[in-house]
This record gives structure tokens, C-alpha cells and sequence, in this order.
């Protein structure tokens, strides 16, 4: 069998102890198996109260075998909607909600939202949940709502059915003064603070670039898993290191204590210590002197995530940074390498272009200075008077050979002119040369009948005797 109890808040931890279990699904305690004499007091008999509506059980039994159903579904169920409207026309049939006079320690008050004022009021106990109309504000508030404050409140006990959450709609509301809990508060960061614990120069830098971060908030909790991926996508290689610890209710200030110190002797170059807010209730632990000692006295820088905005406790004075939420505890304890990679690239891209115009100026610089220094070198000195004088030996050459073929042109021209002249040249077209005695003959008187005369030719000589000679009549 399973039994449903009625556990107010300030409770749960001593029903928890005894054995009542929490459904996190639907919101509601419960123990399975036998209905303890310690719990009984959390549980009321549904046949106890059959006088009723049934609107008005808050606690009930039931099992997996005794639930009704048809044989073609479930139409013996009512919806949410439904049930959510039977509890709101009880509420709005009630002549006893209609007016209540209630007072207690305001909390959860972080400041009016659209002009109309959200808060709770509490005692030792409980809490209740509160509402105001800006118009209602306009005309009642004659004081600065601040949390901590005693108040008296006159208003109307409602039911809003989309949320299925009750609320004391104000009417009229007085300042009747500090609540005891907030006097404490108060005292107690006074005393701190004249000790110095939240000054500044004790506040330890936190580390740009950590290895280690050590986290000490619950293992179930939204807070682990929000520094979890923060982290990992700023800086995938950081090692992140959990200490499990009640971040509210029974143990929490010890647990919280423990971590702290062991993470602190393990080395960490940060430490977080936070939790996803909530009320100022559930955030007690942290206002606790002995936590508030323990952050001060650590060695480790420590970032305070515990609260949001609106809600500061005495951790976040002493802690080296105080931040609103786990996610941006986990954005100041972990750097953005990605950033940094990239600005690195980009500086060694702008190093290694500078590094190359530097290179290619000096390049050309030294080229230009070896080819100055080659040109004025001895080697190359004597490469171009010895280029010079190849040329002129050439010029000279050509000029000889011209020189030598103009002259060898002339000379045959000569040559051929001489031959043309030359005796023996017309020896070839049947001319002969006449000799007598060695001598030429060119004339006829120079020789007589009978003499032998020689007859050259162009392939020979003829030797012939004068038979007659004619002389030439003029």
C-alpha cells in the first residue's frame, strides 16, 4: 500500500528521517509498506472524514489494485481542470477564507513585478503566499516592503486554478517591525563585517586560467548541471571536480563545511560553492557563521553562486566573487579558450605576415646589395675588361677579315685583270708566243729564211722553220 502525507515544509526533514519519501514527479510525500506511529501524524484517513467533499481530502491512500476504472477507459477520472475547479469553488464558498487576519516575517519579497507586489509571510512553521493589487499597494502601503519585516495583513484566502497554488490576496497591511529571523541575520553580518571578513583586500583573484574547479553543491541539483555546461563549452579540458553536499534542511551547514575544507586541501585553483536560489528559507544554510568562517579562513579563491539576484547571505560577503547564478559562477572560474585560441591564431597570423614582409624586404635588400657587391667585385671587374677585350679581339678579327677579304676581293679583281692582259692568257683562244734564239720576235725584219723559230702555245711549243717571209705593205 501506498500512503499519501501531509508534511508541511519546515517538517520534511523529520518525516524524511522517519521514513517518508518525496515523489518528485508529482510533488507530494508518501511512504510505502506500513504506515509508521511516526508518520501517522502526517496521515489522515480518508473514512475519517467521509462527512466531507472530497475536495477537501489532502491526504488519501490508494494502490495500483484499487483503482477504479471502466472496461472501455478511463472516464471515471476527472481532468486537472476539473478537480483544480471543485478546490477553487470551495475556496470561493468558504466564508472563513473571505476574511483573514494573519501576521508574520515577510520573505521572498525581491521587489514589485508589473507594479503589483509578490511575497510570502512566514513563522516558525510555514509559509503563505502572498499577493497585492498595484491598486490595493497604492492605497494600504504606507512603509518600504522590505524582507525580514513583521507584518499584519487583512486579505482574502484564493485558490488560482492554472497553477493550483493558494494565496492571500491583500487587503490591508501594517508594519508592526523586524522579525526575529532577519534581527539575527542582521546581528550576526554586523558582527561579521566589523570583523572584517567582508573587506576587500582579503578577497583572493580568482585564477584566469585553472586545471582543477571544485564544485560543492548537490549532485541532483539544476546548479551542477548548469556550471557543467557552461564549462564544458568554454573550456572542454578543465577538470571539474563535485563534492556532493545538502544544499538545504537537515546537515546542509555540515556537509557544505566538510566540502569546502576538502576541496580546499585537494589542490583546486577554484572553488564554486552555490545551489539554484530559492527562497530565503532554503538558503539559510548559507547565512550560517560557521559556513561564513570556513570561506573566509579557505586558501582556494571561492565564487559564491547560491542565491539569484535579489538574494545576498552571508557567503556571498566573504567569498572572493559573488555571482547571481551557478552558470555565471561557472563563466568567472572558467575562461572562454575558445576566445583565446582564436586570438592567439589571429596574433600568430599577424606575427608570421610581418615575419614575411620583414623576410621578403630584407630578400631584396640583400639581393640588391650581392649584386652591387658582384658587380664592383674584382672577378667581375676583370670578367668585364676581359668581355671588353673579347669584343675588340672579335671587332679586331672581323675587321681583319673584312679587311682581308676586301683586300683578297681586290686582288683577284687584279689577278683577273692582269690575266686578262697577260700574254699567255690569249695563248688559250689560239694565240702562240714567237721566240728565236730566247728572244721574242715582234718584227719580221728581226728574222730571216731558214731561221728556226719557237711557237708557244697554251699546251705546248712548236719549233718551226721560216720558209718565206711577208712583210706588211703600210
Amino acid at each position: 500500500m501506498i500512503y499519501r502525507l501531509n508534511v508541511p515544509y519546515v517538517e520534511k526533514d523529520e518525516a524524511k528521517a522517519l521514513g517518508a519519501k518525496w515523489n518528485y514527479k508529482e510533488k507530494f510525500w508518501y511512504c510505502d509498506g506500513e504506515l509508521t506511529e511516526g508518520l501517522k501524524r502526517w496521515y489522515i484517513d480518508p473514512d475519517a472524514t467521509k462527512e466531507k467533499s472530497s475536495t477537501t481530502q489532502l491526504s488519501f491512500v490508494f494502490s495500483n489494485d484499487s483503482v477504479p476504472e471502466q472496461e472501455d477507459g478511463y472516464e471515471l477520472y476527472k481532468t486537472v481542470s476539473e478537480v483544480n475547479d471543485m478546490i477553487f469553488g470551495h475556496f470561493d464558498d468558504a466564508v472563513e477564507f473571505q476574511m483573514i487576519m494573519v501576521k508574520g516575517e515577510v520573505t521572498n519579497f525581491s521587489g514589485h513585478r508589473g507594479r503589483h507586489y509578490y511575497f510570502a509571510i512566514k513563522d516558525n512553521y510555514a509559509l503563505l503566499p502572498c499577493f497585492m493589487w498595484e491598486e490595493t499597494a497604492k492605497a494600504v502601503m504606507k512603509f518600504e516592503l522590505e524582507a525580514g519585516q513583521q507584518v499584519a495583513i487583512i486579505g482574502k484566502l484564493d485558490y488560482y486554478r492554472a497553477t493550483g497554488k493558494s494565496q492571500l490576496i491583500v487587503r490591508q497591511i501594517v508594519n508592526i517591525g523586524d522579525g526575529a529571523a532577519n534581527l539575527a541575520y542582521l546581528k550576526l553580518k554586523a558582527k561579521l563585517e566589523a570583523e572584517g571578513l567582508f573587506d576587500e583586500e582579503h578577497k583572493k583573484p580568482i585564477p584566469k586560467y585553472p586545471e582543477k574547479v571544485g564544485i560543492i553543491t548537490s549532485k541532483d541539483g539544476q546548479a551542477i548541471k548548469d556550471i557543467c555546461k557552461v564549462a564544458g563549452k568554454r573550456n572542454p579540458f578543465v577538470q571539474l571536480v563535485l563534492y556532493h553536499v545538502n544544499v538545504q534542511g537537515k546537515n546542509a551547514v555540515e556537509t557544505i563545511i566538510k566540502g569546502i575544507r576538502y576541496m580546499d586541501s585537494k589542490g583546486m585553483d577554484t572553488i564554486i560553492v552555490g545551489r539554484g536560489g530559492g527562497s530565503d528559507e532554503e538558503l539559510m544554510a548559507y547565512n550560517d557563521e560557521m559556513i561564513a568562517r570556513t570561506v573566509f579562513e579557505a586558501t582556494t579563491p571561492i565564487i559564491s553562486a547560491v542565491g539569484h539576484e535579489g538574494h545576498w547571505t552571508l557567503i556571498d560577503y566573504v567569498a572572493d566573487k559573488r555571482v547571481a547564478t551557478p552558470s555565471e559562477a561557472a563563466e568567472e572560474a572558467v575562461p572562454d579558450v575558445m576566445v583565446d585560441i582564436t586570438r592567439v591564431m589571429r596574433l600568430r597570423k599577424s606575427i608570421q605576415d610581418n615575419m614575411n614582409s620583414q623576410l621578403l624586404q630584407r630578400k631584396l635588400l640583400l639581393d640588391a646589395k650581392c649584386a652591387m657587391l658582384e658587380k664592383n667585385s674584382p672577378e667581375a671587374k676583370l670578367k668585364e675588361k676581359f668581355d671588353r677585350l673579347n669584343i675588340l679581339t672579335e671587332h679586331l678579327s672581323n675587321n681583319i677579315k673584312t679587311q682581308f677579304e676586301l683586300r683578297k676581293h681586290r686582288y683577284e679583281l687584279l689577278v683577273a685583270g692582269l690575266h686578262g692582259l697577260s700574254p699567255t692568257a690569249k695563248l688559250v683562244n689560239g694565240f702562240g708566243y714567237i721566240s728565236h734564239e730566247g728572244r721574242p720576235v715582234t718584227g719580221v725584219e728581226e728574222v730571216k729564211e731558214g731561221d728556226t723559230i719557237s711557237i708557244d702555245i697554251h699546251d705546248g711549243t712548236i719549233v718551226s722553220e721560216i720558209t718565206e717571209i711577208h712583210k706588211k705593205q703600210e
